[in-house]
């Protein structure tokens, strides 16, 4: 079964697809570093180095089975000005355009769970009608990929369409009541290769904010996070490679600092002795990257590379139930009822007893009524 990836960065979804059994015919990229990477990863796939608004989709009319892609982010991040529709960094529209140029059989869209909150409900609403009208059901979903298998908390919305049926998002097989426990840190970075060090040092923060765990809160400058390496790690950004990187702390130097603190122990100033910020490789090995994937261009870029991807382990889960799904074989473990799902408000059907209120919970996963 044949894939076009779009937004396709450094190839995260078309790596996982891959897994999956999916050959990837096509990409569409406009950031000439990640094109380097994605080249240099997939040379059998014919990579269009543009931007996605010159493109013409209709040329892959009847050869693509399934669209995917992540559109930017940044227009409903709530790290940013979340602008929604009127910024103009928003491709969503474009991604809508290669769904009707191309016409696959299913399409598959990635973006942050900030497109579902109250504030960007309504954009969310009119992509998923606009989606309806070009005669899919479509299912929106927002995973966290830990429960998947990758040794990261990273939450995303997935809006899928597909022509027959509405989508089952599989089950999640990893953590809280689930079959198997989490990948952690420790396990993902047990024997990573050695990659070129972060140079970026660590400072004691001169008004550190204090949560309940020393992994939250901020004890050191910029928005790099000591790791608990015993669980999966926070959330790799897109913006690591400076002091935004997160944080190695064999020695337990912060959790000791964070137990001081907690004590009513004045704040320290200087370098923080004893730690180090993830490796380009060790980011990779979190966002669940083969070794075999290389990153090309400088270190800040191909950091931007991995923050940017979508996991492949969750790209291969969610390839694999769309083979499934269009293969006409159900998964044992999705949701078959739509008893399962109370309606709140919107046309938006969330799962009971898991999402109360707008707010993205651990494991969250909603439907629009189609």
């Amino acid at each position: 079964m044949r894939s076009l990836d779009l937004f396709s960065g450094a190839g995260g979804l078309t790596r996982g697809l891959h897994d999956a059994g999916w050959d990837t015919v096509a990409a569409v990229e406009i950031d000439p570093h990640a094109n380097e990477t994605y080249a240099a990863n997939f040379p059998g796939v014919e990579l269009v180095r543009s931007d996605i608004r010159s493109v013409d989709f209709r040329r892959w009319r009847g050869t693509v089975d399934l669209v995917v892609g992540g559109p930017p982010c940044q227009p409903f991040s709530v790290a940013g000005r979340q602008r929604s529709h009127e910024d103009p960094r928003d491709c969503v529209p474009d991604f809508i355009r290669a769904v009707r140029e191309v016409q696959p059989v299913a399409f598959m869209m990635e973006n942050v769970p900030g497109l579902a909150s109250p504030r960007h409900r309504t954009y969310l609403l009119a992509i998923v009608n606009e989606l309806r009208n070009a005669d899919f059901h479509v299912t929106v979903g927002v995973l966290d990929a830990a429960r998947f298998g990758v040794p990261q908390f990273r939450r995303r919305l997935f809006v899928v369409g597909t022509r027959d049926q509405r989508f089952l998002f599989p089950e999640p097989a990893y953590g809280y009541n689930a079959p198997l426990p989490y990948i952690t840190v420790a396990d993902a970075l047990c024997d990573v290769p050695h990659d070129i060090p972060n140079r970026a040092i660590v400072t004691y923060a001169k008004n550190p904010v204090l949560r309940p765990q020393p992994w939250d809160g901020m004890l050191v400058n910029g928005g790099g996070r000591p790791i608990n390496q015993r669980e999966p790690s926070q959330t790799i950004p897109a913006s690591a490679g400076g002091n935004r990187t997160h944080i190695l702390d064999d020695e337990g130097i912060l959790v000791n600092y964070h137990a001081y603190l907690m004590a009513g122990g004045k704040p320290r100033s200087g370098v923080v002795e004893g730690v180090r910020r993830l490796t380009v490789r060790e980011s990779a090995r979190i966002q669940s990257f083969p070794d075999k994937h290389e990153f090309l261009g400088r270190q800040t870029r191909r950091y931007n590379q991995v923050g940017n991807a979508v996991p492949p382990r969750l790209a291969a889960e969610l390839g694999s139930s769309m083979i499934n799904h269009i293969q006409g074989i159900s998964s044992a473990s999705g949701v078959r009822s739509d008893a399962y799902y109370s309606s709140l408000s919107g046309g938006l059907y969330f799962q009971a007893g898991v999402l109360r209120t707008m707010n993205i919970q651990e494991d969250s996963r909603f439907l629009l009524d189609s």
